[in-house]
């Protein structure tokens, strides 16, 4: 196979990658959605949506050891290749966190998760995993090792985040155990994404330098 095959490859390599993660990005949004305004459809529509980052997991997946064995890549290429695995596996990871918000949604539906008393610091930790995932699809496409050494700041925006909705749900919390619980899930959740987010960045860095410094 000839040169063009070859970045042909590659370029469809990346371009997936920038697919998955504008849907994991999408995930987490439809899924903040289902949680604050009690909406079952968009709750429905992650979880079917999840099929699909699952897919594309898989085709990065099968594309990687065609590129290994058929044209054995060196230097800058071979870093692409080895982080796009990795890559691949966060931005699912992402999805299946988004899922996991969405599930909680559709199992206490028409009840909804959040009190009105909860919904300003659920929606900031949401908000502030949201930006982090737009973040991670910029850098992605732009390999700006500054802008993704940056979300590592940013994720200290989501642990702030989730720590007054701890301390919210350890302070006297009126609506029993079992609220107490979903919310601490949603919000560890949340948590676990914007650090996946965060492991894209990482491998951005090392895509770009060679070595991980955020």
């Amino acid at each position: 196979m000839g040169r063009d095959s070859y970045d042909e490859q590659l370029d469809r390599l990346t371009g997936v990658l920038a697919t998955m993660s504008r849907g994991a990005a999408g995930a987490v949004r439809g899924a903040t959605t289902a949680l604050l305004d009690v909406d079952l459809g968009a709750a429905e529509a992650v979880v079917a949506g999840d099929a699909v980052l699952d897919g594309q997991r898989a085709e990065v997946e099968a594309t990687i050891p065609q590129l290994l064995v058929r044209h054995q890549p060196v230097a800058s290429d071979l870093r692409l290749v080895l982080c796009a695995l990795r890559i691949a596996g966060d931005l699912e990871r992402m999805g299946d966190l988004a899922v996991h918000v969405a599930k909680v949604v559709r199992m206490r539906h028409p009840v909804g998760v959040v009190p009105e008393s909860a919904v300003p610091v659920m929606t900031g930790l949401a908000d502030a995993a949201a930006r982090i995932a737009d973040k991670t699809t910029m850098v992605l496409a732009t390999r700006d090792r500054f802008d993704a050494m940056q979300l590592g700041l940013d994720d200290d925006e989501v642990d702030a985040a989730q720590e007054r909705l701890l301390s919210l749900l350890v302070s006297g919390w009126p609506y029993g155990v079992e609220s107490a619980i979903d919310l601490a899930l949603v919000g560890r959740y949340y948590e676990r994404y914007a650090d996946h987010a965060v492991n894209v960045a990482r491998q951005v860095v090392y895509l770009v330098t060679g070595t991980i410094r955020l």
